[in-house]
């Protein structure tokens, strides 16, 4: 998606349009990745990396996240079209993600403060939700959580409720996600 602000600075709350991409139909149920709604830049672009807009989703426990063509998928938006449902989840975002945003909050109050204000409270130094999957059961996948105290990824137990984050990267006027 091309967008026409492409400047956007550390701590900037950035508004991004709705944005979708299918994942799977099932009978009268489609399931599809989203991105839209309210944003926090976490690092500008330049010619060297890509700038980062993240959003944090909340706590989430292991039982809200169910598994749409071998994704993690959690049904936080829905549409009831005439005679099917609609699924919108957004994207989980991989290991190699979470740690470069941990990096970059880690420390930096004033980035934090940005997030307490806009009432997305995170903690860098607690779990987090990833898109990579573990066999469960022979056949089953089930998602996986990073911990970033002992930079290890593991199951979520049934009482724990790791952060999710989603993240949009931009650079030259292109979205990518």
């Amino acid at each position: 998606m091309a967008i026409k602000e492409k400047n956007w600075q550390v701590g900037d709350v950035v508004t991004l349009p709705r944005e979708t991409k299918p994942l799977k139909r099932t009978g009268s149920k489609s399931y599809e990745q989203c991105i839209g709604s309210r944003y926090i830049c976490i690092r500008e672009a330049s010619s060297e990396q890509r700038g980062i807009l993240l959003k944090v989703l909340g706590k989430m426990p292991r039982a809200r996240i169910m598994m749409v063509g071998g994704q993690p998928f959690t049904k936080d938006d829905r549409a009831e079209l005439f005679d099917s449902l609609l699924y919108y989840s957004y994207p989980f975002p991989d290991v190699s993600d979470i740690r470069e945003v941990l990096d970059i909050l880690l420390d930096n109050n004033d980035l934090l403060k940005k997030f307490e204000d806009a009432l997305m409270h995170v903690n860098p130094r607690s779990r987090f939700w990833v898109s990579d999957t573990q066999k469960h059961l022979l056949v089953m996948k089930r998602a996986l959580c990073y911990d970033s105290k002992t930079d290890s990824l593991l199951a979520a137990t049934s009482n724990d409720a790791p952060y999710r984050l989603t993240m949009v990267y931009f650079q030259d006027g292109k979205l990518t996600w």
